[in-house]
């Protein structure tokens, strides 16, 4: 996954000082859409602690993102899975390949254009 151009790209945007609170207002409204998508694996406290800063959003991102990839490795490198892994373990992926075209469609929204 694009998960470390995606937290360059938050850093730089924490960075900018012009049209922050905008910048600060979508990225709020993408973290919600996140939070949405991964309320089983973002917990409450944790999703409002980091409403504070681009960072600490893009920080929970993340780290969401690693837990659930380190969850669905553990699941897939397990023996003899009991019936309930193997839901959880699709449910994972599910939600993972979610995350991944979210964070896709974000990144091609805010990357500045190429020349080429």
């Amino acid at each position: 996954m694009e998960i470390e151009k995606f937290l360059e790209l938050m850093k730089a945007l924490e960075k900018k000082k012009k049209g922050k609170k905008e910048e600060l207002e979508k990225f709020k409204n993408f973290f919600d859409r996140f939070h949405l998508l991964n309320r089983a694996y973002l917990d409450k406290e944790t999703f409002e602690k980091a409403h504070d800063s681009i960072s600490s959003m893009a920080e929970a991102i993340s780290n969401t993102i690693r837990y659930l990839d380190e969850e669905i490795a553990r699941l897939r490198n397990k023996g003899r899975k009991q019936p309930f892994e193997n839901v959880e373990l699709a449910e994972m992926q599910k939600t993972q390949h979610k995350n991944e075209m979210l964070i896709k469609d974000f990144l091609e929204k805010h990357e500045p254009p190429t020349n080429r």
